[in-house]
């Protein structure tokens, strides 16, 4: 088995031991038509998994992600890993809808959707996973999905769930880890009417 299948299997396995330990069924169907896993909920709803793992040789290109073209759907999530060296280094737990408006490769002749974490689009000048890192082992956004039911169902409503992944992640950081406020002000990118 090549390092690409074991990261395959390997991301698959630990996405499945986080959602058990959450106390969520998981169910992996015989033939994959672009579902990896359904995962139950102790409410009885069901959402469906795609699992994607990221590998290279020394740890190149681990934060590259595409996926078959799919139609963004609230009880539908994309679990990005990355793995180097058969180990997990970073998970990612994106809606279908967040991953769907930060992937490119639309159109005519893709059939697919790639999320570059390492760069990909930019905002506020920072790259992709910078700016996503609220999404990071975010668990419970599937395992409490009834309390984000809300955010996934609105056109829109990946904004302000985006806001509250952000919120959570700075609330998780220790002390030393945060940017001072004055240092954030000084990060943010300047419009010419400034």
């Amino acid at each position: 088995m090549d390092e690409k299948q074991a990261a395959g299997q390997i991301g698959e396995l630990h996405v499945f031991s986080e959602l058990l330990k959450r106390g969520v069924g998981v169910y992996k169907p015989l033939v994959d038509d672009g579902l990896d896993a359904l995962a139950r909920l102790s409410n009885g709803e069901t959402i469906e998994l795609q699992i994607k793992s990221a590998a290279g040789a020394g740890g190149t290109y681990t934060r590259w992600f595409s996926v078959r073209e799919f139609d963004p759907r609230p009880n539908f999530f994309i679990v990005c890993v990355t793995c180097v060296v058969g180990n997990i280094e970073e998970v990612w737990v994106f809606p279908s809808m967040v991953f769907d408006k930060f992937s490119t490769g639309r159109g005519k002749k893709q059939k697919a959707l790639a999320l570059d974490l390492a760069g990909g689009k930019k905002k506020y000048g920072e790259p992709l996973g910078e700016y996503l890192r609220g999404f990071k082992s975010r668990w419970e956004l599937i395992a409490n999905f009834s309390e984000f039911r809300r955010f996934m169902e609105s056109p829109e409503g990946y904004l302000d769930l985006e806001d509250i992944v952000t919120s959570l992640e700075s609330f998780e950081q220790s002390e030393e880890e945060k940017t001072p406020w004055e240092e954030y002000v000084l990060s943010i990118p300047r419009t010419i009417s400034d």
